[in-house]
């Protein structure tokens, strides 16, 4: 007993007074009574002994030993414990949790290596005897003794301590072999890690139970590099039968512990051993759990970390993907993410988006390729993950979206990678979409405002009820749509107007009223290009106001019987708002122009082709615009006799049916034909209203301009009422064209008119054959068989008076456009006659428009020359200027007579000579076949001098102007120089034309003459092949561009959007369009084939050299009918 007191009296004089049943309490700081007991013990050698027999028969009392385990209490200082001074004492006590008896005497070196033997030799006596492991808040002694171990300044014997745990690890259950591994490293030294990492790693194998403790271990011990690669091979293959939750750790330890030289072999037994569908499973499990805790996200955390942390890592998982041919699979997840991640690192961006190009543009056949089905099934399957890595996912998507054409492979794959994580993430990362969106319709880059906006209108159909909120973003970019092109501004609209007629139950949206007052406003606009844009975002409100999809929207009975009345009722209630904006459109049209008009029938046709009207609004439509079409532009024989002074049977042109008596009375509307006096000298007294008795309103420009946007219109709601048959409106695609009226031009020709002194016309007589002017051009005279015969009718009309050449052009620029829209309608009708007249058609086009090329050129550089803008057949938009391809070099191709005035009477002997009656443009410049054999054939030292100049005038111009093939090069209205941007466009039906083998026979190379028979003419061919060189080149050619601010750019046209407007080809993607080029090419490559028969058969006429066809010229051959063969 002595020594015991004796004990407890050094240990109190030292600063610790050890109470019965109570914790000890410590007076002093810990390093003073360390200090203080070390020199008690020195100063008597017996004390360190009697001291060690003490703490032996402490911690041999089960009941109490958890007294000298735990943390001692402070004495409490004199005063106020809540004083500044007496918690700045306490504080100077030691650490602010002390520590315990046992740890206090580990710190002395004399008693340290007896009480870790005695420490240790309890350990195994508390292992399984320590209670209920229900008791929470209760530690287990084993542990409790474990810490006293761990963070000791110094260790006396190491090597005994580390072969004492080691030993004690063999044989304790498996939590405490978890307990005492995670201690490791915080016990032994270093100089004994090498002999435990080999017991460790010896155990990966045997205890898989064991393994998150061992790796953890390991990764904080100095390993050998063979002992870590035995390591990680024992990793690797439990990586499939791991569980989820284990995942993060192992994949920690593959990574930060492979060196450069073993790191793409290690990642690439990743990529193929770690089973991501088995994570899916696990995170379903766990849905109740934090998303930033799921399985999932913790082990991409992990690869994330890594990847930051490891250069070496990131180059050698990138050439991995890159280098991967495999068929996608589970580890396709795992590279996408991985690319996200690195994308985000600013020194491998580019890599990344090197790799990423090639992935999205793979071929779709090959296994390799990043599609957007397997982009959108991994971001539906690891929504929390991206949602994590949102920065990352939103940097990629916008690349891609300002690097990719819009129907392209990255396009697609930005869509469907917005539109995914759109659905999947919550507010935060939704509105960041939203916004990131605007600011790329903001850029002034079309491919990246065509991207934006398809996308916004892809979130608006598939979320619409998520894309709502933000719809702030969509309606601020309405303040800047004159800046946008008409395929934005509709593709915006079409976006406000699905979120704002989202069902209410019929109340009244503040979002749908206010675009109702912004269109209105644009409709009343005094400008022409906010006339279109309003009209645009009428229509568009009006398509998704009258779906058909409206109606079939509303719920069962079976829902509820409120939800079942209200869904009719606010069915009723948008047809209501529909018919409103209908009236407001025409209504508006009535203070307008004529051309405006034409704009609202060409939207409307558009919608109704693309089935997003309503059928009741449908058939109103239809019954309104077919009377009036009737009424304002259809005629017979009787009342053409009403109309007009006529002496004889009204001459018709372009009747493929005699027998019809329907005829198209153009000349009746020809404004120039009112401006020049014709309609005075030719009409009756009260010809001035329609065939009902109404007056035509007086509006701007000419009503000729509103002829084909309304046949297109009514042929459209005829196809769509009556399942695509037109058999009610055959009679439009037989019947004569009415151009002009009998005046008499013999006469006139040789009265000059001047400025001062307006001409005056006299009626023909009926069977004056030259000089009756409907005579001249009636019947197929226009386009007759004899090339001799109409380059005479063609000199013979050039001599005519100004005035009366003016109203024949307006005549037969408005019949061209009418051939072309009779062309789109009838072109898909089964019937076989209905087929053999549309080829009739095709073969008339093509001469009528070489017609009225001519005569457009005759009429230049005179005050009448014709300009389809200016006259009011084309609507006038300020920021549309007309845009030409510029070709690099000499582009050949076929050229009318050039006749300018009066002055090609002198030249006509010279056309009737078959080697100079046909001009070569070459660049712009007309010469003729001799000489542009000198200028192919690389002599044009034999050209005459100002052929020289202006050729190589031309060349050098064209070098500093454009760069190459394709650039768009913005020139005046020169209508007679190119006639292809004011024409309206032909549609793919037309297209369908070349499938028709049976009724066109061969090819083009033999057979029929032109408007005769059933078969297709090589000049037809050309019109065709040349619309068709127009699709590709503005759908398929990707373009480059650069990013423009709004307040630099203004609203890109193309040469189609002047005369159709809502054009349906320019309004499809690529991928469509490329689809119906697929189902072309065999009937297009037996055509060409028969060009290359009849090339063969008049090489003669234009011989160009191999070189020159390398260049990308094309070559022009003429042959005995002067049909026209185009071999790129």
């Amino acid at each position: 007993m002595d020594s015991i007191q004796k004990c407890r009296d050094t240990i109190r004089n030292c600063g610790v007074e050890l109470g019965d049943g109570s914790l000890p309490v410590l007076h002093t700081p810990s390093t003073l009574f360390r200090y203080q007991l070390s020199e008690a013990i020195r100063g008597d050698s017996d004390l360190a002994g009697l001291i060690g027999d003490f703490l032996d028969e402490l911690l041999a009392d089960h009941d109490a030993i958890s007294l000298y385990l735990d943390s001692m209490t402070l004495a409490q200082p004199e005063g106020d414990n809540d004083e500044p001074g007496a918690r700045a004492q306490m504080a100077s006590l030691g650490l602010p949790q002390t520590d315990s008896l046992v740890r206090l005497m580990l710190g002395v070196d004399e008693l340290q290596p007896r009480l870790i033997s005695t420490l240790l030799d309890k350990f195994p006596e508390y292992i399984g005897d320590e209670g209920s492991s229900d008791d929470l808040g209760a530690t287990k002694v084993s542990v409790k003794i474990l810490r006293q171990l761990r963070w000791l300044d110094y260790v006396i014997n190491s090597a005994a301590l580390t072969e004492k745990l080691l030993e004690t690890l063999g044989f304790v259950p498996p939590d405490m072999q978890r307990e005492i591994i995670s201690a490791l490293p915080d016990i032994i030294s270093d100089s004994d890690n090498t002999e435990v990492s080999k017991v460790l790693a010896g155990m990966l194998s045997e205890t898989p139970e064991l393994m998150l403790p061992i790796l953890e271990t390991l990764g904080s011990l100095s390993c050998s590099p063979s002992l870590l690669q035995e390591a990680r091979n024992s990793v690797i293959m439990h990586l499939v039968s791991a569980e989820p939750t284990d995942l993060p750790v192992m994949l920690r330890f593959l990574l930060q512990s492979v060196s450069a030289e073993a790191a793409a072999p290690t990642i690439l037994r990743i990529r193929k051993r770690l089973d991501l569908d088995s994570i899916v499973l696990a995170s379903r499990q766990l849905s109740k759990s934090a998303d930033d805790q799921s399985p999932d996200v913790l082990i991409f955390d992990a690869i994330a970390t890594s990847l930051r942390s490891h250069k070496h890592l990131r180059d050698a998982w990138l050439k991995l993907i890159a280098s991967d041919m495999d068929e996608v699979g589970s580890r396709t997840t795992l590279d996408i993410v991985v690319l996200l991640i690195v994308h985000q690192i600013t020194t491998h961006t580019k890599r990344v988006e090197t790799v990423l190009k090639a992935k999205i543009d793979a071929v779709s056949s090959r296994p390799i390729a990043y599609t957007p089905t397997l982009i959108e099934s991994t971001i539906a399957r690891f929504p929390a993950v991206f949602s994590v890595h949102f920065a990352a996912l939103l940097s990629v998507a916008s690349w891609l979206i300002q690097n990719s054409a819009l129907g392209s492979q990255g396009a697609r794959v930005a869509s469907t990678m917005v539109v995914a994580a759109f659905g999947a993430m919550g507010l935060f990362q939704r509105q960041e979409i939203s916004g990131e969106l605007a600011v790329h319709i903001g850029s002034g880059n079309e491919n990246e405002v065509d991207t934006a906006t398809h996308i916004y209108l892809e979130l608006a159909r598939r979320h619409p009820y998520e894309l709502r909120p933000f719809a702030v973003f969509i309606k601020g970019l309405l303040d800047y749509v004159d800046n946008l092109s008409i395929g934005h501004v509709r593709t915006i609209f079409d976006t406000l107007g699905i979120l704002s007629t989202l069902s209410n139950g019929g109340q009244e949206d503040s979002m749908f009223n206010d675009l109702y007052i912004f269109v209105r406003k644009q409709l009343s606009s005094v400008y022409p290009k906010y006339n279109r844009i309003g009209v645009v975002g009428t229509v568009s409100l009006l398509r998704q106001l009258g779906s058909e999809c409206s109606a079939e929207s509303a719920p069962t009975a079976a829902e509820g019987s409120s939800t079942a009345t209200q869904a009719p009722r606010a069915n009723i209630q948008a047809l209501r708002r529909a018919v409103q904006l209908l009236e407001m459109l025409m209504d508006s049209g009535r203070h307008q122009s004529w051309t405006f008009i034409s704009m609202t029938y060409d939207e409307l046709a558009h919608i109704v082709e693309t089935k997003g009207l309503h059928p009741q609004l449908l058939t109103w439509l239809h019954e309104n615009v077919s009377s009036t079409f009737a009424t304002q532009f259809l005629s017979d024989a009787e009342d053409l006799g009403h109309r007009y002074l006529l002496t004889g049977p009204p001459a018709v042109a372009l009747s493929l049916d005699e027998d019809e008596a329907a005829i198209l009375d153009v000349f009746n509307h020809n404004s120039d034909a009112a401006a020049f006096g014709l309609h005075s000298a030719t009409k009756r007294a009260d010809a001035g209203t329609s065939a009902d008795g109404e007056s035509i309103p007086k509006l701007r420009g000419c009503i000729l301009s509103c002829l084909p946007s309304l046949l297109r219109l009514i042929q459209v709601c005829e196809k769509a009422l009556g399942d695509g048959s037109l058999n009610d409106m055959d009679a439009l695609l037989v019947c004569g064209i009415y151009m002009l009226a009998p005046i008499d031009v013999a006469s006139q020709s040789a009265l000059p008119s001047t400025p001062e002194q307006s001409p005056s016309f006299a009626l023909a007589d009926s069977d004056d054959l030259s000089g009756n002017a409907s005579l001249v051009i009636s019947g197929n005279a226009l386009v007759g068989v004899d090339e001799d015969s109409r380059s005479d009718l063609i000199t013979s009309i050039c001599r005519w008076p100004l005035e009366v050449r003016r109203t024949l052009c307006m005549s037969l620029y408005v019949s061209v456009n009418w051939i072309r829209e009779i062309i789109n309608a009838f072109a898909d009708q089964a019937a076989e006659e209905s087929r053999r007249n549309v080829i009739l058609r095709i073969n008339q086009l093509s001469q009528i428009e070489s017609d009225l090329e001519s005569l457009a050129v005759s009429l230049g550089g005179t005050a009448n020359e014709f300009h389809p803008v200016a006259a009011g057949l084309i609507p006038e938009i300020s920021d549309a200027p007309v845009a030409r391809t510029a070709v690099g070099g000499a582009a050949l191709r076929i050229q009318a007579p050039s006749t300018q005035g009066n002055n090609i009477a002198e030249e006509s002997g010279g056309l009737r000579a078959e080697q100079s009656m046909f001009m070569v443009d070459v660049g712009g410049l007309l010469l003729s076949q001799e000489d542009t054999r000198k200028l192919v054939d690389g002599n044009p030292d034999s050209l005459p001098g100002e052929i020289t100049a202006a050729v190589t005038g031309k060349k050098r111009g064209r070098k500093r102007k454009s760069a190459g093939m394709g650039q768009a090069v913005v020139v005046p209205d020169d209508f007679a120089r190119n006639l292809r941007p004011f024409l309206r466009e032909l549609s793919f039906s037309a297209f369908n034309i070349l499938k028709l083998d049976g009724l066109n026979g061969s090819g083009p190379g033999g057979g029929s003459h032109h408007g005769h028979g059933s078969m297709l003419s090589a000049s037809g061919l050309f019109i065709i092949l040349r619309e068709l060189h127009v699709v590709v080149c503005s759908k398929l050619i990707r373009r480059v561009e650069k990013r423009v601010p709004w307040a630099k750019h203004s609203a890109p046209s193309s040469p189609d959007a002047l005369a159709t407007f809502s054009s349906n080809i320019s309004s499809s993607l690529a991928s469509e369009v490329f689809a119906r080029l697929l189902a072309l090419f065999p009937s297009l490559l037996r055509y060409l084939d028969s060009c290359l028969v009849a090339r063969a058969r008049y090489c003669n006429d234009v011989n160009v050299p191999e070189h020159a066809a390398s260049q990308g010229h094309r070559l022009v051959t003429i042959d005995a009918l002067t049909d026209v063969a185009v071999v790129e």
